[in-house]
């Protein structure tokens, strides 16, 4: 499944960028996010213009069970591997899921590109593709997961206009 995601935000590119790659940010986003366990950075590594990083992230299972069984946070967890390059504004990802059983039919790749709006604010644009290699239910399950990350993209938006609008980095 192919997938866009864009949102506006109200300060400069150059703002915008220190607040999304401030190291500070992953303590705000879990205490504000209400649909994330845990966000803890495993590896930041900055050269010049160029950062890389892997990025563990727990959410709050979006599916409460399956049949009978409960389905623990864990079965959620995926490690971000992204790397940006702050002169051209613009990034790499992958999102691999930490548990094997799951990494095995699942993936997760696009780019991060951030780029003035043309009206004194600036925009976040995540696209790329998301598949679920499991017979008859991939398809479903893509919708379910596309669903899901597009909230949890949301509500970091808006933590992060909150973090831009009262300066708290």
């Amino acid at each position: 499944m192919h997938f866009k995601f864009s949102h506006d935000f109200d300060a400069p590119l150059a703002e915008l960028e220190r607040v999304m790659f401030h190291d500070g940010l992953f303590p705000l986003l879990e205490q504000r996010m209400e649909n994330i366990i845990k966000v803890e950075p495993l590896e930041v590594k900055r050269d010049g213009a160029r950062m890389t990083r892997k990025v563990r992230y727990l959410p709050v299972p979006m599916i409460k069970s399956i049949g009978v069984k409960k389905v623990e946070p864990e079965w959620m967890e995926w490690i971000e591997e992204s790397s940006y390059d702050f002169k051209s504004h613009s990034g790499t990802f992958r999102n691999v899921p930490a548990r094997y059983r799951i990494a095995a039919v699942l993936s997760n790749s696009g780019t991060l590109r951030l780029e003035s709006n043309g009206r004194g604010g600036s925009r976040q644009c995540l696209e790329g593709e998301l598949v679920v290699s499991v017979f008859m239910v991939g398809k479903i399950a893509e919708r379910i997961i596309h669903s899901n990350a597009v909230k949890l993209l949301e509500e970091q938006a808006v933590v992060i206009d909150g973090v831009l609008r009262n300066r708290d980095l």
